[in-house]
């Protein structure tokens, strides 16, 4: 008799645990709260369904749990898995994995394909209640009556962006729940006058309390009141990860990375206007901003003194952060179902046999660039892996 396994939840790490398990031959119901399944993985990556990255290393990621899972389920093989499903993916200059048609649509196209072709029974619209002790398997109350398995698979994720909260269905069974605090979202700060939409190639790094917590290459994007962008939104998991309690946080940014503090200067003295000595270099907007914090003297001279103001503003320009923005603008949450209850090999709980926990819901999140949807993936593979 096939082993009967309900996976509560329909995102990227449900339906990829439930392929998996259907292979081998388990009778699989993937109990899903939206509409539809798959919904939050069309957002992924602008639509673009960023898959893993090549960067996929322990580095990435906000705790040693994810050791054992990442060395066994690589990019690669993560590459390997979506081939034999039918998806053909490519990786860009920067590690970033997708699939090759570059849409979302594609990748969850493939999934439900491959769910249907094996026999999973999908009930959407669904919200599950609670997971009760049955013997030796578990019955699942749901919104739509009571549903029996010999194992369960919990794979709701967290509430960020349109997501659920639904961590109760472990702590019923002991399992304590770290707060959550929202990442891969826009970083609150001031409004930097009139830059509002614009884009900058930077280094930035972020200091916390007067100690830097984390500094990368990458792009901002300048909104009213925020700093976004693929960099700002990396930014915040440090800021997240550490509760979202400070005295001071920081973002300090270097606009013109690719050349030291002294030849910047030597550029602006030698050759730049006293009048706009940054036009050349920053658009417009960012120009202004960085010229309004230098108390410069009203010379029509471009001395090397004003020179070296200016290019030690332009590489030390400090925003003020009072924060992340709230989960309704963010990718994922830091935080869930902590760590030291669930086993690092399998993603099956330590207090409950034949319950398992896979993806965002537990306490593991990565940083902005694939990082997330690879651990969504990785801790699918090795809890089918375990649960069959």
């Amino acid at each position: 008799m096939s082993k009967k396994i309900i996976i509560i939840g329909g995102g990227a790490s449900g339906m990829l645990c439930a392929i998996k398990c259907a292979d081998k031959g388990a009778d699989v119901t993937v109990l899903e709260r939206n509409e539809r399944l798959g919904k939050k993985l069309l957002a992924t990556g602008n639509g673009k369904c960023n898959l893993s990255n090549l960067g996929a290393t322990l580095d990435a990621y906000n705790d040693v749990f994810t050791k054992d899972i990442l060395q066994r389920f690589t990019p690669e093989k993560i590459k390997e898995e979506f081939a034999s499903l039918g998806l053909l993916c490519k990786s860009d200059s920067e590690g970033r994995i997708y699939p090759y048609s570059e849409s979302a649509t594609t990748v969850l196209n493939v999934l439900l394909q491959r769910l249907s072709e094996r026999g999973v029974k999908a009930v959407c619209d669904c919200f599950c209640n609670e997971i009760r002790k049955a013997g030796q398997g578990f019955n699942v109350i749901t919104s739509k009556g009571e549903f029996y398995a010999d194992a369960v698979v919990v794979a709701t994720g967290s509430d960020a962006t349109a997501g659920h909260n639904s961590h109760s269905l472990l702590s019923a069974f002991g399992h304590k729940i770290k707060s959550l605090n929202y990442a891969i979202a826009p970083l609150i700060c001031k409004d930097i006058k009139g830059a509002n939409g614009v884009r900058a190639k930077a280094y930035a790094r972020m200091e916390i309390n007067g100690d830097t917590v984390m500094g990368e290459r990458g792009e901002l994007l300048f909104k009213d009141g925020a700093l976004s962008g693929i960099l700002a939104f990396r930014l915040s998991s440090a800021l997240a990860r550490r509760g979202g309690k400070f005295d001071s946080c920081k973002v300090v940014i270097d606009f013109v990375p690719d050349l030291s503090e002294n030849q910047l200067a030597d550029y602006i003295y030698e050759n730049c206007s006293v009048f706009a000595p940054l036009e050349g270099i920053l658009h417009k907007a960012l120009a202004y901003n960085v010229i309004a914090t230098i108390p410069m003297d009203r010379s029509l001279i471009m001395s090397r003194k004003k020179a070296t103001d200016i290019a030690r503003a332009c590489k030390n320009y400090k925003v003020d952060v009072s924060g992340v923005a709230g989960k309704n603008f963010a990718q994922v949450a830091c935080g869930g179902i902590e760590l030291d209850g669930i086993d690092s090999s399998t993603m099956q709980s330590r207090l409950c046999k034949g319950i398992y926990a896979i993806g965002e819901v537990v306490d593991v999140d990565g940083l902005c660039g694939g990082f997330n949807l690879h651990w969504a993936w990785a801790s699918a593979l090795a809890c089918s892996e375990a649960i069959v």
